[in-house]
């Protein structure tokens, strides 16, 4: 293909691409689901509709064409499908276009308080101050998104290695070394794999957090309440 031809061929999936998100955004109802994800949590699709104001029935047709699009995407956690934007590339194309995200109540919870902040989730750590973690990795680099799955950076070992994490164990497990796992209280992304495995191993070892009064909670220790913000970066 001549470089003439080449160029027109790409000035032709540009304008298809952008015909196509016009169309998806044209319509009130997909532009406000866009808008409610951004707000960064996951929402079953009768929460959408609440939220929106449109019938299930009809959540569930805009939701599959934004998942087609590419726009957003949805996570199955036992019975229940969560969708989320898509990744932040999405967010990004959104903001630039004008929008912001739409307030949106907190997802109702039975979850007892204890278990809210932090927990077990299998083998590796969830709640508030997992997703936190989760977050700050991702922002400084030590988890990043390799052809659709979660890698850990050459400084992410190096940090679990700093907090006393045994990476050779990681390294070596054949299961996946790191995964996003999508936490029920939250809404959003904590660590799981070989790595989120070892780095609850590491806390516990240092007593930064402990085993809480009920089945799966988890306590932050007075040592760690200073020293998992300081080793982890953690802002806020």
């Amino acid at each position: 293909m001549c470089s003439e031809t080449w160029r027109d061929y790409n000035e032709a999936m540009a304008r298809n691409q952008l015909a196509a998100i016009g169309s998806l955004l044209a319509d009130d109802s997909r532009s406000e689901i866009l808008t409610v994800l951004m707000g960064g949590r996951a929402h079953t699709g009768s929460e959408l509709a609440r939220i929106v104001g449109v019938s299930p029935s009809t959540v569930s047709e805009h939701l599959s064409k934004l998942v087609d699009a590419g726009m957003v995407a949805v996570e199955s956690q036992g019975r229940h499908r969560y969708f989320r934007l898509a990744g932040p590339q999405v967010a990004d194309l959104l903001e630039t276009l004008g929008a912001t995200a739409t307030p949106t109540p907190t997802p109702s919870s039975r979850t007892p308080t204890a278990l809210v902040y932090a927990r077990t989730c299998y083998d590796h750590l969830a709640g508030e101050l997992a997703v936190r973690i989760y977050d700050q990795l991702v922002a400084d680099g030590h988890l990043i998104d390799v052809d659709d799955h979660l890698e850990v950076s050459p400084s992410g070992f190096e940090l679990l290695a700093r907090i006393g994490t045994d990476v050779d164990a990681v390294l070596s497990s054949k299961r996946p070394k790191a995964r996003s796992c999508l936490d029920w209280t939250e809404r959003r992304h904590h660590l799981a794999g070989a790595a989120g495995a070892g780095l609850l191993d590491a806390l516990l070892e240092n007593q930064w957090v402990a085993q809480g009064p009920q089945p799966r909670s988890i306590r932050i220790t007075e040592t760690g309440k200073r020293a998992i913000p300081r080793h982890l970066a953690l802002t806020n």
